[in-house]
């Protein structure tokens, strides 16, 4: 029995392998290297990715049994989402405010 990678979970933004080795071997994953916003974890350790060949990714992966995981946690869409939650709450804030300073501004008809 030789040495396996097995892909155990395939998502848009997480990937999960099982590797089984006996010696400290590099592997080459077919998926495009692209540095921002992949992470790579063996053993929920972070390890960096090697470009290889010009467009896959590669890891360096310890002998034994172990858990990698490929996360896509891009920076620059979470800093947009924060600013645009933020946006959202001032506009309402901002919508708030003129329609209570509309309300008062009316006058009452007995």
């Amino acid at each position: 029995m030789g040495d396996t990678i097995s892909l155990i979970h395939n998502d848009n933004d997480e990937m999960i392998y099982h590797c089984t080795s006996t010696n400290a071997r590099f592997a080459v994953f077919s998926e495009i290297y692209y540095n921002r916003g992949w992470r790579a974890y063996i053993d929920n350790n972070e390890v960096p990715i090697f470009r290889t060949n010009y467009v896959l990714r590669g890891l360096a992966i310890p002998a034994g049994q172990h858990t990698i995981r490929f996360v896509f946690h891009p920076v620059s869409y979470y800093v947009g989402r924060t600013i645009q939650i933020l946006a959202s709450i001032l506009l309402l804030g901002l919508l708030a405010f003129a329609a209570l300073k509309e309300y008062r501004r009316k006058p009452k008809t007995s």
